[in-house]
């Protein structure tokens, strides 16, 4: 990670101390106030909330003040122009920190809403990020990236600080997840398989079971569920595939089509704290939510530009709280929604 380092004299270093003093920094508000968003629509009780977008760091720094100018002052560096440009993988820490892999600018963005601080990921080691992809959080707070570029899957620190690579032959490593004992599933699209990781960060298998009668074609994403179970998006078979930890299949959702519960070009996938499956569409420009049985409960979005709309989403995560973060990738910002499992905020 490329870090700004400074050397102050004295004089400005107690300037810095006192401006420091004076700081005091809330934490960003979820809520967007000026919007009022809810699926399904009245008079239905709502279940999924709108609550906010982030385009950049300039929706997520706090306002600048004497401290941010004097910063800019020493460094040279504006922290507000790195904006999101084309996100695609998304994950949370389960608190207030978001991780976006931007594959288009070789970064992965790392913003901590609560304490309003923008990290920028850009390196692993020596190595540069080519294009960064999948990206998933530890129970320790240590971040997994994919990088399609390097054909390389890289570790880091909960403060964006490189640990190590994982050993493996990658052909494109995309979607990662990681299971309740510290497993790391990753994606391996070219491979038709994933690979899996044990908690050392080990190689262990390749999934799923060679013997399946269900193959994947082209898979992109993962995600596991409360029991373990692991969904993937089997893109050019036009569904999500579910399989056991062993790797046996157990069934599937959706199937081409252009209408509810079908799809053209399905991306990301996540499971929600009462294991619904959500499951974006980038060509229909929303994402679906199933029950455990593959029935479509209802559908958030359409094509467009504005609150609640899509341009070409992919990744999507969901935290303990019910916070849902969808990479709305040609509108270059995360869109951030809120589960609501009694039809009210958690």
């Amino acid at each position: 990670m490329k870090r700004v380092h400074l050397t102050v004299k004295p004089l400005l270093c107690l300037m810095l101390l006192l401006l420091s003093a004076c700081a005091v920094t809330e934490p960003l508000v979820l809520r967007d106030p000026s919007v009022n968003l809810a699926w399904p629509p009245p008079p239905n009780p709502p279940r999924i909330s709108f609550l906010r977008d982030v385009k950049g760091p300039v929706d997520v720094l706090p306002e600048k003040g004497n401290l941010a100018r004097f910063m800019e002052f020493v460094t040279g560096e504006d922290t507000t122009k790195m904006v999101l440009n084309t996100p695609y993988g998304v994950a949370s820490n389960g608190d207030s920190i978001i991780y976006a892999t931007d594959i288009a600018a070789g970064v992965v963005h790392r913003y901590d809403l609560a304490k309003r601080t923008v990290v920028y990921i850009t390196q692993a080691g020596e190595e540069p990020l080519i294009r960064p992809g999948g990206v998933a959080v530890d129970q320790d707070g240590n971040v997994y990236i994919s990088d399609a570029g390097s054909a390389k899957v890289f570790k880091f620190d909960k403060n964006g600080d490189f640990i190590h690579e994982l050993a493996g032959q990658f052909q494109r490593p995309a979607g990662i997840a990681i299971n309740s004992r510290g497993e790391k599933f990753v994606v391996d699209v070219l491979a038709h398989k994933l690979k899996v990781f044990d908690v050392h960060d080990t190689f262990i298998r390749n999934f799923p079971r060679d013997d399946t009668r269900e193959p994947l074609n082209l898979p992109s994403n993962v995600a596991i569920g409360r029991n373990d179970d692991v969904y993937v998006t089997d893109s050019m078979n036009f569904m999500v595939k579910v399989f056991d930890q062993s790797g046996s299949y157990k069934s599937s959702i959706g199937e081409i089509g252009d209408a509810p519960g079908s799809f053209a070009r399905p991306k990301g996938v996540a499971v929600d704290t009462d294991d619904h499956i959500y499951i974006v569409d980038a060509s229909h420009g929303n994402f679906q939510v199933f029950n455990r049985d593959g029935k479509l409960l209802l559908f958030v979005g359409r094509n467009g530009a504005g609150p609640g709309e899509f341009s070409l989403p992919s990744g999507i995560s969901i935290d303990s709280k019910g916070r849902i973060f969808v990479a709305d990738t040609y509108n270059h910002r995360i869109q951030i929604f809120q589960y609501m499992p009694e039809g009210g905020p958690r």
